[in-house]
């Protein structure tokens, strides 16, 4: 039988040094008996914790949730719940269109260097596997799910998939457990419940150990994958600018194949889920070839990206920063400075900055939208192209003003005749409802 142990140690072996693990807390069998696991072993070196997600899809959430506060409790572990808002924008179907909430909500809980558990096994895995090739998946499809892969500002890790059903029901019962059933594991409408239901139990009967045979070709096809993530992490790094973002006249010097995947291998570094193929191809396709007066972008659930000034951006697929509301501030340059949708810092740069003297005379603050004549929003756009603001920022990111003259943006720079070396360097960080 399963042992708690063990199942530390698993997770220790794929996040070893991470500042806090939070268990992805459904109340179904699955993460009840990881929860438990991971609460009675004792071994992991941060804090345990567990989140639980509420689709708002089922009459039964509340009860669900309240089941998973009661374990919680019993167990001594914190739980933090969200409530996530599904809609199916993206042509996913209602299944899809969960599953992107949920992760966007995982991400968005997980703070840095935390590690999120997931509890799939082997027969997810297996599932995964299958409904992948019948997709026409390729290497990154056929590899299924990723035992640990970064999120967010953190990573998440699967520890049980080389674990079966059957150990985790064994281990359940055997703690006397109790576990929420969703309806929906029951409608074979669902590709992934017909697979569980009637083929999978089809090919076991042939095939004994089908489940655990298809979870060792995914994990055999993950390693082929890491190897050429490290040709690729190659390519990657001659593509980057100094801030990070792929050049444009690079990745068209590759092959179409190899810049598809040199875009994807960005994407999954920078803990997002690249969209499927086909979508993935045409996208780079246009960003890559549209002429310079166009705005070319790739949106999919999980993200966005834009082309500006021969770089890729990547955007949250969330809504953009809001553009800042009209009115005026003064900045001293000293302490914070807090704004409606968000907070004006700085620090020392031994490079080019704000000057001192010039910040410590008392500089303006204000957005576009505060911008009371023609003439400075006329200065804002010369400044805002001078310093490569993206155009969607510029509504969002706070002005610095000597008198009506802008002459900074948060964030992003000075214009040169108020700079100094060493100076202020100007940051902004948007509040959490801004920027989510």
């Amino acid at each position: 039988m399963l042992d708690a142990g063990a199942v530390a140690d698993r997770l220790l072996a794929l996040a070893p040094r991470a500042a806090g693990y939070t268990v992805a807390l459904s109340g179904g069998r699955d993460s009840v008996a990881l929860l438990h696991a991971l609460a009675a072993a004792r071994r992991l070196p941060a804090p345990l914790t567990a989140l639980h997600i509420d689709h708002g899809l089922h009459p039964e959430a509340a009860r669900w949730a309240e089941h998973c506060h009661r374990l919680c409790a019993d167990l001594g572990v914190p739980l933090a719940y969200r409530r996530v808002a599904v809609h199916d924008t993206a042509g996913e179907g209602l299944e899809g269109a969960a599953r992107s909430a949920r992760y966007r909500a995982f991400s968005e809980h997980l703070a840095p260097g935390c590690c999120l558990v997931l509890a799939h096994h082997a027969e997810d895995q297996a599932e995964t596997l299958l409904l992948r090739a019948l997709r026409g998946g390729g290497l990154h499809g056929l590899s299924a799910m990723p035992p640990v892969r970064p999120l967010g500002r953190g990573r998440l890790a699967r520890p049980l998939l080389a674990v079966s059903r059957a150990s985790l029901t064994a281990y359940a019962q055997a703690h006397a457990l109790a576990w929420v059933e969703d309806p929906a594991n029951r409608d074979q409408r669902h590709d992934r419940v017909y697979l569980r239901r009637r083929v999978l139990p089809a090919l076991t009967h042939r095939w004994p150990g089908a489940a655990s045979e298809m979870a060792a070709g995914a994990a055999a096809l993950q390693a082929d994958r890491a190897l050429l993530a490290e040709y690729l992490d190659a390519d990657l790094a001659a593509s980057r600018a100094g801030d990070g973002r792929p050049a444009v006249a690079y990745l068209r010097g590759l092959s179409e194949r190899r810049r598809h995947a040199v875009v994807r291998r960005w994407l999954e570094v920078s803990g997002c889920r690249p969209p499927p193929r086909r979508q993935l191809e045409a996208g780079v396709q246009a960003l890559l070839e549209a002429g310079t007066d166009r705005n070319p972008e790739l949106t999919w659930a999980d993200g966005c990206i834009r082309r500006y000034r021969g770089h890729l951006h990547l955007l949250p697929s969330a809504a953009p920063e809001p553009e800042g509301p009209p009115g005026r501030w003064v900045w001293y340059g000293g302490q914070a400075l807090a704004l409606p949708t968000g907070t004006l810092m700085a620090d020392w740069s031994p490079g080019p900055g704000v000057a001192p003297g010039l910040a410590a005379s008392g500089l303006a603050v204000c957005f576009r939208a505060g911008l009371e004549t023609a003439a400075a929003r006329r200065r804002a756009q010369r400044l805002f192209q001078g310093i490569g603001v993206p155009p969607w920022l510029r509504g969002a990111r706070p002005l610095l003003c000597h008198g009506e003259r802008p002459v900074a943006v948060a964030g992003y720079g000075a214009a040169r005749r108020v700079q100094a070396s060493p100076g202020l360097r100007v940051r902004w960080a948007p509040s959490q409802s801004s920027s989510s």
